[in-house]
């Protein structure tokens, strides 16, 4: 499966032009890849956060992002990330390795997410300079991002337990929704970040405070009014001010 080819091509000339050019040098054929929240903020149409990039060797890291960065101020380092900062931030994502495209997509935990786009060589070219841009998508892709549907993919990854319960969030506010089974996939996820040998699960206030505490660990900042449960459209903003005052 891949992107239809104007959405490929419009994914590309919205790139960075430094991460094109790096994409499109013949050293890094095959070795570097775009996916996520960037394609798919692309062809819904919505505001573009970042740009995640995912390389198939961590030994390049550092001479990648010098690669991106205008100068050594712009680059910030987590453990998770170097981030690339300018106009549209890069995250050249370190905790997570991939040799396929098809790894990066089935990494994703949401089906909306799972476009990858990368550059290698034409197959019939002998100019190691002829390069051609390829994707890979999830099956469900275009039909649950039409439908602004969240389906779960229990991926298989070290991540963080609330990480998935935290985007639903985040998407919720954005128009998106989800399915029973897939919310309760993502409750099990998280439920399975706490610690039962320490926890008693009769005790309904102890819990809740571990599970936040699992939400909080993703993100410290998330959420600082606690408005992400209300509704996002510009006709509440008038009730989520009052629901913060009070």
């Amino acid at each position: 499966m891949k992107l239809a080819y104007h959405d490929l091509r419009m994914a590309v000339q919205r790139l960075p032009k430094k991460l094109r050019n790096l994409m499109e040098n013949p050293i890094w054929y095959n070795s570097i890849f775009v996916g996520g929240g960037y394609i798919r903020s692309i062809i819904a149409g919505e505001y573009i956060n970042d740009i995640d990039v995912f390389i198939t060797d961590e030994r390049h890291i550092d001479s990648i992002a010098n690669a991106l960065a205008d100068n050594a101020n712009d680059i910030y380092k987590t453990q998770n990330a170097i981030t690339i900062r300018g106009k549209i931030p890069i995250q050249i994502i370190t905790r997570w390795k991939f040799l396929k495209p098809e790894d990066v997509a089935d990494s994703f935990d949401f089906t909306i997410c799972c476009a990858v786009i990368y550059c290698n060589k034409k197959a019939e070219s002998v100019d190691e300079n002829n390069f051609q841009y390829n994707s890979y998508i999830d099956p469900s892709f275009y039909q649950d991002l039409a439908a602004k549907r969240l389906n779960y993919r229990n991926p298989i990854r070290n991540e963080d337990a609330g990480g998935s319960m935290l985007r639903v969030l985040k998407y919720y506010q954005r128009g998106y929704r989800i399915p029973l089974d897939c919310l309760a996939d993502v409750i099990t996820r998280l439920l399975q970040g706490v610690d039962w040998a320490i926890t008693d699960p009769q005790d309904e206030a102890q819990v809740s405070k571990v599970i936040c505490g699992l939400l909080r660990e993703v993100d410290p900042n998330i959420d600082p009014t606690h408005a992400a449960h209300l509704p996002s459209s510009k006709d509440d903003e008038q009730t989520k001010r009052e629901e913060i005052s009070n």
